[in-house]
C-alpha cells in the first residue's frame, strides 16, 4: 500500500500543540500565512541591566510553508495570534521533514516598552538672524518605549544651579530620526537627542541618547 503522506501540508496533523503565523518580510509589505507552527524553547532574561523592567524573549519555532513560497530570510518577523512579533535570527531548513526551523527574537514587548513618548521635528527657519527653529512638528506621537536614567552632572560656575540629566531610550521599534528631533514624554518632559544606536541591528531595539535639562 502506497501512502500518500506530505510534510508540509501535513504537519498540523502530526504535531500537536501547533498554532497560526504569519511570516511578514523585512523591509517590504508582503506577508504569508502559515496555518500550522509549533513553538518552542522560549526562554526569557534582562538584555540590559534595568532591575528586570528590561527582557528579551527568545523562541525556537517550527512550521512548513507554503508551495510556491521564498525562504524565510534573517530579519523577517514571524507574528503570533497575540501579536507578538518574533524577529527571525537564525534559519535552518529542514528538508526531509517538510519544514524550517527559525530561531527567534521578541523585540517589541520584551524590553519592558511601558512609557509613551511623542517625537517632535525642528521646523527651521529665518527671521532675519540667521537660520533658527521656529515651530516644531509631530513626526511620531504615542510611540511605546522604556526611559531608563544614564547619568547626571552639574554644570560647573553655574548660577543657578544647572544639572545635565543623561538617558537612555529603548525605542520598541526602529525610526528614522533627525539630529535635531527632540522627545517629548507624558509628563511633559523634554529630551534632546545626542546619539542613536544599534538602528541596523535585528537582534536588538534601537536606542536613543538623551539629554534632559534640569534648572
Amino acid at each position: 500500500m502506497i501512502i500518500d503522506h506530505n510534510a508540509a501540508t501535513d504537519f498540523s496533523d502530526i504535531i500537536d500543540g501547533t498554532e497560526s503565523l504569519v511570516l511578514r518580510r523585512q523591509n517590504n509589505l508582503q506577508s504569508v500565512s502559515i496555518i500550522a507552527a509549533r513553538r518552542q524553547s522560549v526562554v526569557t532574561q534582562e538584555a540590559v541591566p534595568s532591575g528586570g523592567a528590561a527582557q528579551q524573549a527568545d523562541a525556537v519555532w517550527h512550521f512548513p510553508l507554503p508551495v510556491g513560497e521564498l525562504a524565510p530570510k534573517l530579519g523577517d518577523a514571524l507574528v503570533d495570534g497575540q501579536g507578538g512579533r518574533w524577529t527571525i535570527l537564525e534559519i535552518r531548513e529542514l528538508p526531509s521533514l517538510g519544514r524550517w526551523k527559525c530561531e527567534t527574537r521578541e523585540l517589541s514587548v520584551a524590553y519592558g516598552c511601558v512609557d509613551r513618548v511623542d517625537i517632535e521635528r525642528a521646523v527651521w527657519g529665518d527671521i532675519g538672524s540667521g537660520p533658527e527653529i521656529v515651530a516644531w512638528v509631530y513626526a511620531f506621537t504615542a510611540l511605546p518605549v522604556k526611559i531608563q536614567p544614564e547619568d547626571m552632572k552639574v554644570v560647573a560656575g553655574s548660577v543657578p544651579t544647572v544639572t545635565n540629566s543623561r538617558f537612555h531610550i529603548i525605542l520598541s521599534e526602529s525610526i528614522l530620526l533627525e539630529p535635531d528631533d527632540r522627545f517629548l514624554a507624558e509628563d511633559g518632559t523634554i529630551y534632546t537627542l545626542e546619539s542613536y544606536e544599534q538602528t541596523d541591528r535585528i537582534d536588538a531595539l534601537p536606542i536613543a541618547k538623551v539629554l534632559r535639562q534640569d534648572v
